[in-house]
């Protein structure tokens, strides 16, 4: 009797305790909502003193464009603040329509003094990449590190290429007047004359610096042909066959050289030959008339980007034209 007593009683104390509710902030870490931040995306290139600029106007095509396929996103390991403003606990998820593209450091940047035309290139162009840090919404959240290519729109140092020719200094080529020209008053008919330049157009050549998103940039022009357009316009009234053609000059560098007055030197020329070409450097007036001669020289052009190389297309600079009059000798003065 005594047992099933003590049963009771303790059954009516237990339904006169009330239950004890559970915290809603015991688990606040697990259960606060997702945080969604908003901002620009950001790239910092490295400049070329080796600081960093920041750039929020990005190419569509580029990949700091195109990689990110929607908001980034992090579960917070630490309490912090978003780029706008938001606070967040820790264990809390957060994502943000602000990515961050940081530069590390880049390897191969150069000394701003011009180089040496003949220095040695590092490589391709196109095979240099340059590292970049990824991070979400600020600095505080790494995800990923990337390389970027010159190739891409952002980084292209190719941009700049019409703007180190435009600031090209090059030496205009002049033709050669051989001085007799001007005793005997023009070419003679039948009698070759040597096409040539002044020695100091004939050289390697460098553009001035140019400095763009952490590029030292630089043009280097190598002369490797010579030719003249040579344009002949008989007198009507002593006809001889017209000509307007090209006569090379110098196909190979190495087999020429100058002397102090031309490029190439000029050589002992036969007292006569046939009219027309008559070999390179040579022309042979066919007549009486008047004769307009342009040098033009081609250059192999490299594109220089912080020791990297790539070549561009051949570049042609030409001469002012020169106009000769063309005749026959009448007379020599032996007495001279």
């Amino acid at each position: 009797m005594r047992l099933s007593f003590n049963i009771a009683m303790a059954a009516g104390l237990l339904a006169c305790v009330a239950p004890t509710p559970v915290s809603a902030g015991d688990d606040r870490e697990d259960d606060s909502p997702p945080i969604s931040a908003t901002g620009a995306d950001v790239v910092d290139i490295r400049n070329t003193s080796g600081g960093l600029t920041r750039y929020t106007t990005i190419p569509g095509s580029s990949i700091f464009r195109t990689r990110p396929r929607g908001p980034c996103g992090f579960t917070a390991s630490t309490a912090g603040r978003t780029y706008d403003g938001q606070d967040y606990a820790a264990g809390q998820q957060v994502s943000s329509t602000r990515w961050l593209f940081i530069e590390a450091k880049f390897q191969h940047s150069i000394n701003s003094d011009r180089p040496d035309a003949a220095s040695e290139s590092f490589g391709a162009l196109s095979q240099v990449g340059r590292v970049f840090e990824v991070y979400c919404d600020t600095t505080d959240h790494h995800i990923d590190t990337i390389i970027v290519y010159p190739s891409d729109p952002m980084l292209d140092p190719r941009v700049r290429v019409t703007n180190l020719y435009n600031q090209l200094q090059l030496i205009q080529p002049t033709v050669y007047r051989n001085p007799v020209v001007d005793r005997w008053g023009g070419l003679i008919t039948r009698y070759p004359a040597w096409l040539a330049i002044q020695p100091a157009a004939w050289a390697e050549q460098v553009s001035t610096a140019d400095y763009y998103r952490g590029w030292t940039l630089y043009l280097y022009l190598r002369p490797t042909a010579l030719s003249f357009q040579v344009v002949f316009t008989p007198k009507p009234e002593q006809p001889s066959p017209e000509f307007n053609g090209i006569v090379e000059c110098v196909t190979d560098p190495s087999e020429v050289t100058a002397d102090t007055i031309a490029f190439p030197a000029v050589p002992v020329l036969p007292d006569q030959s046939e009219p027309g070409v008559n070999g390179n450097c040579m022309w042979t007036p066919p007549g009486p008339g008047t004769v307009t001669i342009q040098a033009r020289i081609t250059y192999d052009v490299t594109f220089w980007a912080n020791g990297y190389t790539e070549a561009l297309p051949d570049y042609t600079w030409t001469s002012e034209a020169a106009t000769f009059a063309t005749g026959e000798l009448s007379a020599v003065n032996t007495n001279n």
